[in-house]
């Protein structure tokens, strides 16, 4: 005996074929409308989502770019390192504690800073949910001092970029001054690069976590529009609506589980 087909199945497929043999015609069922609007919706998330995918590629792209004129670039500054290196070694060991002291607090820089964002809008969540004028007056005074710190903090990373700097400064005159001039646009130039890079991991993870969001969106949409269709071939096998390739199916889910 011949397994019965699926009802669910069946109905899915003619609402389907409905979606195509009925648009636009006087016997259409209202529940078109609906498959409309839900195919509306899945073209617009299809379209975001492509849109973010294209965004992370330009942001990729232009990293490679970067990447590429960075190493050209320190290629030359690197070529004239070496025709001076016994006195570009001469300042790096003179400035390397002086460096790596800078290097420490601008890390530690970036890290208070993006604690004074977070706490900035825990304050701001609080306003929002409570009119403690204590614990207010807590969360402001905890604001203020973390701004003033981080204030501080600053101050002391250009005091530092400033004194590297001027280390880093041949005096006139002084002997392979070309070299240390070079080693200084290097290491300016390997900052700005590790700046970038951050930068840019940072926006490839937001757009990521875009991509995800959407490709949630994307799915609830074709499901929705999945719905839509299921709704159109039940109407549509209610009303029994004529047409020479929709008849076939009302006698088979007749007989369909």
């Amino acid at each position: 005996m011949a397994k019965a087909e699926s009802y669910n199945d069946l109905i899915f497929q003619l609402g389907d074929l409905a979606r195509d043999r009925l648009a636009g015609k006087p016997n259409c069922p209202r529940t078109m409308d609906r498959v409309y609007r839900a195919e509306s919706a899945v073209v617009a998330r299809r379209d975001e989502l492509a849109a973010l995918e294209q965004q992370m590629n330009d942001e990729d792209a232009a990293w490679q770019d970067y990447l590429a004129q960075y190493e050209a670039d320190r290629a030359v500054q690197y070529e004239i390192v070496k025709k001076w290196k016994k006195a570009v070694d001469a300042v790096e060991a003179q400035t390397k504690t002086l460096r790596k002291t800078l290097s420490t607090r601008r890390a530690d820089l970036r890290y208070a800073q993006d604690a004074l964002r977070k706490l900035e809008k825990k304050h701001a969540d609080l306003e929002l949910t409570t009119q403690d004028p204590v614990k207010l007056g807590v969360s402001r005074d905890n604001l203020k001092k973390n701004r003033i710190q981080q204030m501080r903090l600053a101050r002391e990373v250009e005091e530092l970029d400033r004194e590297v700097s001027q280390a880093l400064t041949p005096k006139p005159g002084q002997p392979g001054a070309a070299g240390i001039l070079a080693h200084k646009r290097m290491l300016e130039m390997e900052d700005e690069m590790n700046a970038r890079k951050e930068a840019f991991e940072q926006a490839m993870a937001e757009i990521d976590q875009a991509i995800a969001e959407k490709d949630t969106e994307v799915k609830a949409a074709e499901d929705y529009l999945d719905q839509a269709l299921f709704l159109l071939g039940e109407d549509v096998y209610a009303q029994r609506i004529q047409d020479a390739q929709l008849a076939p199916f009302y006698p088979r889910l007749d007989r369909a589980e």
